[in-house]
């Protein structure tokens, strides 16, 4: 057993031949993102990767048995990808923790100080692959201008629940009010969609196709469901007209069960002002 164990370690902590070791060159660092090392971890094995990441937190994950990432020598910490939209539930709940930085390394302090949501560009090494997981060593990270807020947060979680309700009028009230400046473009993408959507609901084209058209500006252009929608606004105006519009009284909001929202009650920050009509 104790032979079978030390194996186990040697064969994961040793890159293997032709895999990235610390003294490559710069250029051979992979530029991607979380999601994709996630889903096919073996392809990025050994390699030096790039990727921007959301903060969450310091982690206590440690595996000596199958790795070399050891608390004593390791700091651990959790992320959300870039592109995780952490204002629904089932995204927030997905933190990835297998990041680990060199107690040794100059920037532990700066890690320690990191706050939620903020957002980081990483470089580091896929050391192992264990349990369907990248095990990466973080070698540099440096600050990404543009976070969400815990309000803006709020905001998109409450509007998409009156959206899964029919209830146009008071998801364009509560999406309108998350907070822009500073706010990342995959969030501000997520904010125009959505208020695209319930001006088309509520047959005000024209502010609709503003708002779609700002969501492709800030990167959304490949996204199927805006581009379906453009074109129904387009070719027949009414395709995306809801006849039967949920009008029930507003009723207090169910308060959240997750850790983000436990303190949003109150709505700061400069909002999201809707499209307008061209």
């Amino acid at each position: 057993m104790k032979i079978a164990l030390t194996l186990a370690l040697v064969t994961l902590s040793v890159p293997c031949a032709g895999g990235a070791f610390p003294d490559d060159p710069p250029e051979r660092v992979v530029q991607t993102n979380l999601t994709a090392m996630r889903q096919n971890p073996e392809a990025f094995r050994n390699l030096w990767v790039s990727f921007q990441v959301q903060y969450h937190s310091l982690g206590r994950v440690a595996n000596p048995f199958f790795t070399k990432f050891v608390p004593t020598e390791y700091a651990n910490f959790t992320v959300w990808a870039n592109e995780q939209p952490i204002w629904r539930q089932d995204a927030y709940s997905d933190v990835f923790g297998l990041l680990f930085l060199p107690k040794n390394h100059d920037q532990l302090q700066a890690l320690y100080a990191t706050k939620p949501y903020q957002r980081l560009q990483i470089t580091g090494i896929v050391r192992n692959v264990f349990q369907g997981q990248p095990w990466i060593e973080v070698t540099e990270f440096t600050s990404v201008p543009g976070q969400v807020t815990t309000a803006a947060l709020a905001h998109l979680y409450r509007g998409e629940q009156f959206m899964a309700r029919r209830q146009w009028q008071q998801a364009i009230a509560e999406l309108s009010l998350a907070p822009a400046e500073g706010a990342t473009t995959e969030l501000l993408g997520a904010v125009h969609k959505n208020l695209g959507m319930c001006y088309l609901r509520l047959g005000e084209v024209g502010v609709g196709v503003s708002n779609l058209q700002t969501a492709v500006q800030y990167g959304l252009q490949d996204d199927p469901e805006i581009a379906q929608m453009l074109r129904n606004a387009e070719a027949k105006p009414t395709a995306e007209l809801d006849r039967n519009v949920n009008v029930g009284a507003v009723r207090d909001h169910e308060r959240p069960i997750w850790e983000a929202f436990e303190n949003a009650g109150t709505r700061t920050g400069t909002p999201a002002t809707p499209a307008q009509g061209r």
